[in-house]
């Protein structure tokens, strides 16, 4: 019970790190930039991406697992130390 309450807080997670994510300049400007296009190219041929509107499709993904990976690391880094917080106020008493 506690891992699926957890998977949906990083799926509602998911977003609101997304947009903060998209807010720092330098993440959209690396991924659109030459060097971003380079470490991309493996995953526009692999999705068949072609065109802007392909690499943009790419890219929107690409983000959105980052985000996914970055909530569920702070969703779970929370859960371990309420957990913490718990266990060592249960040892007090």
């Amino acid at each position: 019970m506690r891992i699926l309450l957890r998977v949906v807080l990083t799926a509602l997670l998911t977003v609101p790190v997304f947009l903060v994510l998209t807010k720092i300049d330098a993440v959209p400007a690396w991924l659109f930039s030459e060097n971003g296009y380079a470490a991309l190219s493996p995953l526009f041929s692999l999705f068949g991406a072609v065109g802007v509107e392909g690499h943009e499709g790419v890219v929107a993904g690409v983000l959105l697992f980052a985000s996914f990976i970055v909530a569920a690391i702070i969703v779970f880094a929370v859960a371990g130390l309420v957990r913490r917080v718990r266990t060592q106020g249960a040892i007090r008493h």
